[in-house]
């Protein structure tokens, strides 16, 4: 795992997690013995950036305090972005970009963004480390999570009998957690929860493609019943829009752990913490039952995220900064040629543009408002907007457009087809795809992240993994298969 990257969890094999686990649990052994920092030497030197956009308790504390037991130096980094340059509108390219200028050698990073970590990996020329993207996934809580597991259940993660509760929707440890445990045999895996904060529907699927058993149950009893470890998450305030403490609570009202839900239960109660105490998904006499797993749950992470930095960072020599970015970060992969279909003259297409870009199959009724969001007036393009039947296009005189110019059109109307006219001739001919992910990294425009898909049997985006189908009716099958020919078949491939 030299120099290895962490942003998502089904990055690692079985192989890599049971040498996780055991190593962690070595670890553990060791600090048991009175042996905790018997590997002080083995990070001597070394520098972790510690990039948290997003508060942060247990994850940030125990990399850094696995760090420095390692021997490595105090961390450089912040921990909320008041004060620093992200305030100032810097993107996440060049804070990665500065912590290298300053001699980290490794990065490990919170964002509130669904797949900004991979994008900053891909910047980064030192390994970056998932401490949490948004949404999306939490690898190394997953890890620690499994090393739990792994000490609770006699060292053995395959046959695991697991129940999920609280927010599993918008908790990006129950992604994360789930897809770990794809990777061992017999997994079953129940829950309860009420539809705004149940399995997202990609996930179950992913898991049953995984050969995970998922099954939902009616009641917190019923889950209990079925299982050994039972796992209980946060309500995710934060990223839920419009929806009050009030109407949580009244959602939890069925599933709160309480010590009479607890009553006759003989496993382990885990949770990767913070519990909101405004809402008491678990209450608070349960932190003393002997069922409570939680607190060694945290100190796992200890053991886990010091096993994860000795087996990326040991005996690999500084890092040399070069001060370049990688070329491939200019552009991305999302575009569908179409062939032009010849010389077009007629009024309600490229009439009356000489040369420039024809924006077709718009969603009605959306040209005027693409052309004031481009403020094309003002950048002096001549512009035409209209409807015919069922769809909008727009004319305007601009010779080229930006990729924040294409983000701006796809996010007002997906899959929008832009023809490049020179002569009063289409020229050029393409659909331009954005990640359908409200909250992906992708669809920030200010970060400039080209999008970019990967095709493993399904369309996904690069960063944040989601599927994607494409929906353009206009784009033939035969140009729809040459896109998906072309891309990698592998998000590691890319």
């Amino acid at each position: 795992m030299t120099s290895r990257d962490i942003i998502s969890i089904v990055d690692l094999t079985r192989e890599d997690i049971l040498h996780l686990c055991s190593f962690g649990a070595q670890l553990y052994a060791e600090d048991r013995s009175g042996q905790r920092l018997a590997r002080i030497d083995s990070l001597k030197g070394k520098v972790l950036a510690s990039l948290f956009y997003e508060p942060s308790t247990r994850t940030r504390s125990s990399f850094e305090t696995g760090f420095r037991e390692l021997g490595g130096f105090d961390p450089i980094g912040f921990s909320g972005t008041e004060g620093t340059s992200v305030a100032k509108g810097e993107t996440i390219r060049d804070t990665i970009m500065m912590m290298q200028a300053n001699h980290a050698d490794v990065i490990v990073m919170r964002h509130p963004v669904d797949g900004s970590l991979q994008w900053a990996a891909d910047v980064a020329s030192i390994p970056v480390i998932s401490g949490g993207d948004g949404r999306n996934e939490h690898p190394t809580q997953a890890l620690l999570d499994l090393l739990t597991l792994y000490q609770f259940n006699n060292k053995k993660l395959d046959g695991l009998r697991i129940g999920l509760g609280g927010d599993l929707k918008n908790g990006r440890t129950i992604r994360s957690l789930t897809l770990a445990l794809s990777h061992f045999h017999d997994v079953q895996i129940t829950w309860a929860a009420e539809d705004p904060l149940g399995m997202p529907h990609d996930l179950e699927q992913n898991l049953r493609q995984r050969d995970v058993h998922v099954e939902r149950k009616t009641s917190v009893a019923e889950v209990l019943e079925s299982c050994e470890f039972y796992y209980m998450t946060r309500p995710q305030l934060e990223r839920m829009k419009d929806v009050s403490q009030r109407e949580i609570h009244a959602l939890l009202k069925r599933y709160r752990i309480d010590a009479e839900a607890i009553a006759g239960f003989t496993g382990r109660l885990l949770h990767p913490l913070p519990i909101d105490s405004r809402l008491s998904e678990i209450t608070a006499d349960v932190a003393f039952s002997p069922v409570q797993g939680f607190y060694a749950q945290a100190e796992f992470g200890v053991f886990m995220r010091k096993a994860l930095l000795y087996e990326i960072l040991h005996d690999v020599p500084h890092a040399l900064f070069s001060g370049e970015l990688p070329h491939e970060l200019q552009s991305g992969n999302n575009r569908i040629y179409r062939a032009p279909s010849g010389k077009l003259v007629g009024e309600k297409f490229v009439g009356l543009i000489e040369s420039g870009i024809c924006l077709d199959h718009l969603r009605l009724g959306t040209a005027q408002q693409i052309a004031d969001a481009l403020e094309l007036v003002n950048r002096g393009a001549g512009v035409i907007a209209a409807t015919w039947g069922a769809k909008s296009f727009l004319k305007t005189s601009l010779d080229a457009l930006t990729e924040r110019d294409l983000k701006t059109i796809a996010l007002i109307s997906p899959e929008p087809t832009i023809n490049i006219v020179r002569d009063r001739a289409v020229q050029d001919k393409y659909v331009y795809l954005l990640c359908e992910n409200d909250t992906c990294i992708t669809r920030v425009i200010t970060e400039d992240v080209p999008p970019k898909f990967y095709y493993d049997g399904n369309l996904r985006c690069r960063y944040c993994r989601r599927p994607y189908e494409i929906r353009n009716q206009k784009v033939l099958e035969d140009e729809r298969q040459r896109f998906l020919n072309e891309l990698a078949k592998s998000v590691h491939n890319l």
